[in-house]
């Protein structure tokens, strides 16, 4: 894979409208003028593709508006380093980008300093999390099992290596109630058992750190340059320009050096449930 990052997401948006309208990559292809294989390398942002393509995909698939708009700028701008936004109607705007990002990725760590990240996240804590966010009621079930679906990167064969920092506060804040949050903190236990897996608490006497200014994932990957997802409720923003990547990294460098050891990390989450079911 050599695309660019803006291109792997601009693919990854074009693929999800395709599919949410029932498409077939075939029938895109041929109204294009294009093979199918063609049209696969556009939709894995492996194949440079125009603005005048995006438009005419666009015009297939009958999205206009804002989201015509916004997609039609990440093709002008698909070879530009920085950061940008990604999403469809319907899921929060980094979501697309985000699940063919780690699909792809051979290496994620995650600083989390108010919740469980969501990959070792358990559907009851999503649930929870997610009805006290305000997530329509409706959209939550879905919500939930592609949060759930996305955690199949940790387990399938040649899983991704994932390394989380959770701040202890995280730790301590009982989301779902005593029950819930104890069964959540049993699954983070169970997930830091396995080789790919390491979560490291960040102690409360760790006062200050760079990491206080706010969560974020680096996802590194074997043949494309490093990216930095922030998220914020409904708007999601990656960064892939390298000095900017670079901090990010010497961020999660320097919570090394302050984090408990995974060991000493793993006591601490199972103390933390003897005291919820205590």
């Amino acid at each position: 894979m050599n695309g660019s990052a803006r291109a792997r997401g601009l693919g990854a948006e074009l693929r999800q409208l395709r599919n949410q309208i029932g498409y077939k990559q075939e029938d895109v292809a041929t109204r294009l003028g294009l093979s199918k294989a063609t049209m696969s390398r556009v939709e894995n942002g492996t194949k440079a593709v125009t603005e005048a393509d995006v438009s005419a995909i666009l015009a297939i698939l009958g999205v206009t508006g804002e989201d015509r708009e916004r997609l039609l700028k990440l093709a002008r701008e698909q070879d530009q380093p920085g950061w940008w936004e990604t999403g469809i109607p319907g899921l929060p705007k980094q979501l697309t980008g985000l699940l063919e990002f780690e699909r792809d990725a051979n290496q994620i760590c995650c600083l989390d300093m108010i919740l469980v990240p969501g990959l070792l996240q358990t559907s009851d804590y999503a649930r929870a999390v997610m009805r006290g966010s305000g997530v329509e009621p409706a959209d939550i079930e879905a919500r939930v099992a592609i949060r759930i679906g996305r955690q199949e990167i940790l387990t399938k064969p040649n899983a991704v290596g994932f390394r989380a920092f959770v701040d202890a506060g995280v730790l301590r804040r009982v989301v779902g109630g005593p029950q819930v949050m104890a069964k959540q903190l049993r699954h983070v236990a169970k997930m830091a058992r396995r080789r790919n897996v390491t979560v490291q608490a960040i102690p409360e006497e760790v006062a200050t750190h760079p990491g206080l200014e706010g969560s974020f994932v680096l996802l590194e990957f074997p043949k494309a340059r490093s990216i930095v997802h922030l998220e914020q409720r409904r708007l999601g923003a990656f960064l892939d320009d390298p000095a900017d990547v670079s901090d990010y990294a010497n961020v999660l460098d320097t919570l090394e050096r302050v984090a408990m050891s995974p060991a000493d990390s793993a006591k601490l989450i199972a103390t933390r449930v003897d005291e919820l079911e205590g």
